[in-house]
């Protein structure tokens, strides 16, 4: 069986529109030739039903080209472009532009049938078992484009747009339509201003010669050795209902995607955020220099099956779509009060889904448990509290439609521009936080547990919010997702000596990040005034960042301890990391942040083009340094929230200095000296 080996990686969050306009100089090579005019019997091939289609039959009477575009069923980024297709064949096809999908690699055709019907494509498709059609038009990857237009030249070849210029890596900002622009600029009459770019996703797996027979026996299997690495490494998303877009759950799966999945291990973009850490954490870790090596010498003797007998025993997968079972039931479920619906394409959305709670006593809880109604496009979420009437005043305000890019998106709980779109509440009289986080989820985890003897405290009057990011999987879908609570034990509950769970936030302090550095360095540091155990780390940027560490100084140490390294950090991949157990730290100890950031016009996340001035502030556009620290101790660490407002005036003294370089003043005086607030004000 001849499969597409395509990427592997997930394509979260991966966000297009057809109709989209924006400024891009990204092409391979901007003064690339495209072919001359030339014959086009090479273009024949054959139909579903095994008819040759030649290329005037495609083009027709009147038609002025035909887009070739080299699709696969289960390549993801083909999945998240199909209605993006759908849309610019329709757009058009009566203007005498005719699509036609051509697909390399397949089992049965029913796979291309159910492809098209699953999004709603309506071109027809081509099968191409022998790369003829790829060989001849020059084809490596899907998705990939060709325009040919009558004459039989090639006007454009590569991506359909520019959400991502490097393979794995998506980019921000509203995309670039490339082959729209391309087919306008055919259809004026004129020639195609950007006619080559590079298209990324999956490579077309074109059948290998082989150089010496085959060795009879191999000592690397997938039964005795490749298997039980997916099952511990990769499972957990890539199986049947998780959010990978294909599985891992077979020998072909790992005859498609292995190869491929090397690969972007070793450039450390799958696993997401391969973190380094002095400590054990939880969950998996990265991949071993020896694990990659059996991979690659799997693949180089031919992947042998091997003996399913001699398999080792695996335990079975979690069941991620249910609550976590050995907790037993929650004391309390909270549903999402109505479900969110997201449309086929757009840019991803965030919200604030509120899950009602409004108790009348603070709860102590010893663990709880987001669980997502469909996991297929539930891409991360962040838990925590705030009072009611704080809910009340972020959907008063941000309740809208904004953020949503699709006519078929709908959402309760509000948008969230990367703040918390409301004002934060004074601390309780005892000083107990009135908002805070609570945990995360990324696929794969399940429920955040309160460290032995200590407790989360949700104040009376609390609801619950989830800050969810969700993304598009190429048709509409719709999501209710659940919060489990597990309350603790009374005796835990009313004892005066329980820990407390304590979130720090752990500054870096900056003002701008000037455009054109490529390692602007921002640093921070919080220490602690009590002995405290550190549960949890939640680090956390934007899109400039390229890496971000969290250092421990111990008194009177000469040496840090190193408590989480993201060395190649994806925005779209922020994760929480906890400790294996608890690790306690004295007072004193002085915790350090560094981050460097990229701002230059090389690096694919930048949402500017050109680079811009980046300052501190909360839009996905700004920047920040702002690792969440989960502490316990004995009583609270930070009473007075101080972490939390060292934050707060960070972004308000970058505010103020942007106000100046805009010269934005607040106040302006006239002639006779009145100071009066200026009319251009807008306070950010």
């Amino acid at each position: 069986m001849i499969i597409c080996r395509v990427l592997g990686i997930i394509f979260a969050g991966v966000a297009f529109t057809a109709a989209a306009v924006g400024a891009d100089d990204s092409a391979v090579d901007d003064s690339a030739a495209t072919p001359s005019p030339s014959s086009t019997e090479h273009l024949t091939a054959p139909s579903l039903d095994g008819q040759p289609v030649a290329f005037a039959d495609l083009l027709g009477r009147d038609g002025k080209a035909v887009c070739y575009t080299f699709l696969h069923p289960t390549c993801p980024l083909a999945q998240r472009y199909a209605p993006v297709l759908a849309e610019l064949d329709k757009a058009f096809d009566e203007q005498g532009v005719h699509f036609v999908g051509v697909v390399c690699e397949f089992d049965d055709p029913e796979e291309i049938t159910s492809y098209r019907d699953e999004f709603s494509i309506h071109f027809p498709f081509l099968t191409d078992r022998d790369f003829h059609l790829a060989d001849a038009l020059a084809a490596t990857t899907t998705p990939e484009v060709v325009l040919v237009d009558a004459s039989g030249r090639t006007r454009y070849q590569g991506r359909i747009d520019d959400r991502y210029k490097v393979r794995g890596e998506k980019s921000p900002g509203t995309p670039e339509p490339d082959l729209k622009n391309a087919i306008l600029d055919l259809l004026a009459g004129r020639e195609v201003q950007l006619p080559v770019t590079e298209a990324v996703g999956c490579p077309l797996d074109r059948p290998e010669v082989p150089t010496s027979p085959p060795q009879p026996d191999h000592e690397i299997t997938y039964a005795e050795d490749v298997l039980p690495f997916l099952h511990a490494q990769c499972q957990r998303c890539h199986s049947p209902g998780q959010v990978g877009p294909f599985t891992l759950t077979s020998y072909d799966d790992a005859v498609d995607w292995v190869e491929l999945a090397i690969e972007e291990i070793e450039a450390r973009r799958m696993p997401p955020a391969q973190v380094e850490s002095d400590f054990e954490l939880l969950g998996n870790k990265p991949p071993t220099a020896e694990q990659l090596a059996m991979l690659r010498e799997w693949v180089k003797t031919d992947m042998p099956a091997g003996d399913p007998a001699k398999t080792p025993k695996l335990p079975p997968l979690p069941d991620y779509g249910a609550f976590q079972e050995d907790l037993g039931p929650p004391d309390i479920v909270l549903e999402q009060q109505s479900p969110t619906q997201l449309g086929a394409h757009g840019e991803d959305l965030y919200r604030n889904v509120i899950f009602p709670l409004n108790n009348k006593e603070d709860l102590a809880i010893r663990a709880l448990q987001f669980l997502p109604g469909n996991r297929a496009i539930v891409h991360h979420s962040l838990t925590g509290y705030l009072p009611r009437e704080s809910g009340v005043e972020a959907i008063a305000d941000w309740g809208g439609r904004e953020g949503m890019s699709h006519p078929d998106d709908q959402a309760g709980g509000w948008y969230d521009p990367h703040g918390l779109g409301f004002r934060p509440p004074p601390l309780r009289d005892d000083g107990t936080p009135r908002t805070s986080f609570l945990g995360g989820y990324v696929p794969g985890t399940r429920a955040g547990l309160a460290g032995p003897g200590s407790v989360f405290i949700v104040p009376a009057g609390s609801d619950l919010t989830a800050q969810v990011h969700y993304v598009r999987s190429g048709k509409t879908e719709t999501d209710s997702s659940r919060i489990g609570i597990w309350l603790a034990d009374e005796a835990v509950a009313a004892d005066p000596k329980r820990n407390l769970m304590n979130i720090i936030y752990l500054t870096g302090s900056f003002g701008v990040i000037p455009p054109g550095v490529t390692d602007y360095r921002v640093t921070g540091s919080y220490t602690l005034l009590q002995d405290a155990e550190l549960v949890t780390i939640t680090p956390h940027t934007h899109l400039l960042a390229k890496w971000l560490e969290v250092r421990a100084w111990l008194p009177g140490e000469e040496q840090p301890q190193l408590v989480v390294r993201v060395p190649k950090w994806d925005y779209n991949w922020q994760r929480p990391y906890s400790m294996q157990t608890p690790q306690p730290f004295p007072a004193g100890t002085r915790f350090e942040v560094e981050c460097s950031y990229d701002n230059s016009a090389g690096n694919p996340q930048n949402p500017f083009s050109p680079p811009r001035a980046v300052w501190h502030a909360e839009q996905v556009v700004d920047e920040m340094v702002l690792p969440m620290i989960l502490f316990t101790s004995k009583t609270p660490l930070d009473p007075a929230g101080a972490s939390f407002f060292r934050f707060y005036s960070e972004t308000v003294r970058s505010a103020f200095l942007k106000r100046l370089v805009d010269r934005r003043h607040k106040y302006v005086s006239d002639a006779e000296g009145n100071v009066t607030l200026s009319p251009d004000f807008k306070d950010d």
